[in-house]
C-alpha cells in the first residue's frame, strides 16, 4: 500500500527511468538534455514529454495514429534540404494519400508538480517570459501537470492528392519565403525558450 505523499515520488522515479532509457537511445532533444538533467534533480518537480522546437514535414493522414514525419529538423533549415524531401515524398508511394504539411513548431514541455502551488510557480514564470499559451492541464492529488507551449508556429500545406499545391517552377521561391518566416520564428522561440529555462532552474 502506498501512503499519502509517496505517489508523486513513485511516479517521478518511473518517469526518470523512461528518461534515462530515452537518453540511451538518443531520443531526447539535444537542446534540452542539459536542462532536463538539472531540472529533474528538483524535489517538487519532474518532466515528461518535451521538445525544444522544430521544423517538420508532416504527412497528415487525418489521424494522429497513422500520420508521420516525412522529415524533421531541430534547427533552422535551408531551402535545398526541404525541397529535396518534398520531391522525395512526391516520388514515394504515399504521396496520393492525405496532406504533406510544412510546419514550424515552438517549445512544448510537460512539467509535473508536487502540488498546485508549485504548478502555479511554473505557470507564472512561463507567462512572464511570453509563453502565454501555457496552462495547467491536469489537477488532481497525484498529478499537477503544466503544459509549456510557445507562441511562434506556422503550418502550410504543400502537397494534396498527389499534387504540389504550387506550380513546380514556383516551388523553390515559395519555399524560400515560408522557410525564411519559419527560421525567424525558430530564432524567436529559441530566445524565449532559453530565458524561460534559465529562470525555472532558479526556483
Amino acid at each position: 500500500m502506498v501512503v499519502e505523499g509517496d505517489k508523486f515520488n513513485i511516479q517521478k522515479h518511473r518517469a526518470m527511468q523512461k528518461f534515462e532509457f530515452a537518453l540511451s537511445k538518443d531520443e531526447v532533444d539535444k537542446a534540452l538534455v542539459g536542462f532536463l538533467k538539472k531540472f529533474n534533480e528538483k524535489k517538487f518537480y519532474y518532466t515528461s514529454s518535451s521538445c525544444a522546437g522544430r521544423i517538420i514535414l508532416l504527412h497528415d493522414l487525418g489521424c494522429k495514429k497513422y500520420s508521420y514525419f516525412a522529415a524533421r529538423w531541430h534547427k533552422k533549415v535551408k531551402v535545398e534540404e526541404v525541397l529535396d524531401n518534398v520531391i522525395k515524398f512526391c516520388d514515394g508511394k504515399d504521396a496520393g494519400k492525405g496532406i504533406l504539411l510544412f510546419r514550424q513548431e515552438p517549445i512544448i514541455m510537460h512539467i509535473i508538480a508536487y502540488d498546485l502551488e508549485h504548478a502555479k510557480n511554473i505557470l507564472e514564470i512561463s507567462v512572464k517570459n511570453g509563453l502565454k499559451h501555457s496552462g495547467i492541464i491536469a489537477l488532481c492529488n497525484e498529478r499537477y501537470i503544466v503544459e509549456i507551449n510557445g507562441n511562434e508556429r506556422m503550418s502550410v500545406p504543400l502537397v494534396y492528392d498527389n499534387k504540389l499545391l504550387i506550380e513546380k517552377k514556383d516551388t523553390p521561391q515559395y519555399l524560400s519565403s515560408i522557410i525564411d518566416i519559419a527560421n525567424k520564428n525558430f530564432e524567436k522561440n529559441e530566445k524565449r525558450r532559453d530565458k524561460f529555462l534559465e529562470e525555472i532552474l532558479k526556483i
